[in-house]
């Protein structure tokens, strides 16, 4: 199955900055993949920015969707609907746009409209709230815009904010949602873990690394990439998360995709080999 946040409304629908529209029953639509054939239609949810999430939660399977209107958890296969959780600032133009993350049997959502974030506990036909920002009246421990916090021993990692002036790269305790550390003058940015690090691409596009530590930030390292005129490579909005394959690192900017090599040793090999070594 393909499975799509379509987020369909009817055909007569006021336009969607009226906020009256209401969902037709096509909130998700799962495809064959092979024939195109519809083989379920569930909830009324209007479409999001966030990708839907399979997994395996104690021998089960599952799909997470963070729509438009909240966190919509059911059977992948059938599309039997276990919960839905309302999950959304009470203003027109908010959007979810974080995709879920799931460790074990816990699920955290964050938007940075209003609520901030939440995370709960799931078992087939149910959730438990452990913690949530709601509380907090406007001060969310962790609000992230359109970048996906990223898990790591018991910590997450995430930029939060809404605008890039007051946003501010956070480690969260994932179980707590207590705030171990905040750094600011990063702008929004997104993040990859790799190797007891992380690769942060700023939103104007500068890449800084700093360790995996959930006690303080500790940057590695900074650049901005530049081509052999002096230009920048990497130009705002680089809203894209990096991706690393086989060595290389691929970032969106603006208007190109760059591609930086990161093989340790490579070049120094090739030298030994030109000098006959």
């Amino acid at each position: 199955l393909l499975i799509v946040m379509v987020g369909g409304s009817p055909e007569q629908s006021p336009p969607i900055h009226s906020g009256r529209v209401k969902g037709d029953g096509t909130g998700i639509v799962a495809f064959n993949k092979r024939t195109g054939e519809v083989a379920y239609e569930i909830t009324d949810e209007l479409a999001s920015y966030a990708s839907p999430m399979v997994t395996t939660i104690d021998g089960r399977r599952w799909c997470f969707v963070f729509a438009r209107g909240g966190l919509v958890g059911f059977e992948p296969s059938t599309g039997e609907v276990d919960f839905h959780y309302p999950w959304r600032a009470n203003k027109l133009q908010s959007v979810n746009a974080s995709n879920p993350v799931v460790v074990g049997d816990r699920v955290l959502i964050s938007e940075c409209y209003g609520p901030g974030a939440s995370l709960l506990r799931v078992d087939p036909g149910d959730y438990e709230v452990l913690w949530d920002d709601e509380e907090l009246s406007g001060r969310p421990r962790l609000a992230t815009h359109w970048n996906t916090p990223v898990h790591h021993e018991g910590y997450v990692y995430g930029s939060s904010g809404r605008h890039k002036w007051t946003a501010e790269l956070r480690c969260v305790d994932f179980d707590t949602g207590e705030v171990q550390w905040s750094k600011r003058g990063l702008n929004r940015s997104s993040l990859l873990y790799v190797d007891g690090h992380f690769v942060c691409l700023t939103e104007d596009g500068r890449l800084v690394l700093f360790e995996a530590d959930p006690e303080k930030y500790n940057q590695v390292a900074s650049v901005t990439l530049k081509n052999d005129l002096g230009e920048r490579l990497l130009r705002a909005p680089a809203w894209a998360a990096p991706v690393l394959s086989h060595g290389l690192m691929y970032l969106r900017g603006a208007d190109r995709l760059v591609c930086v090599e990161l093989i340790p040793g490579k070049q120094s090999q090739e030298e030994s080999q030109e000098d006959g070594n």
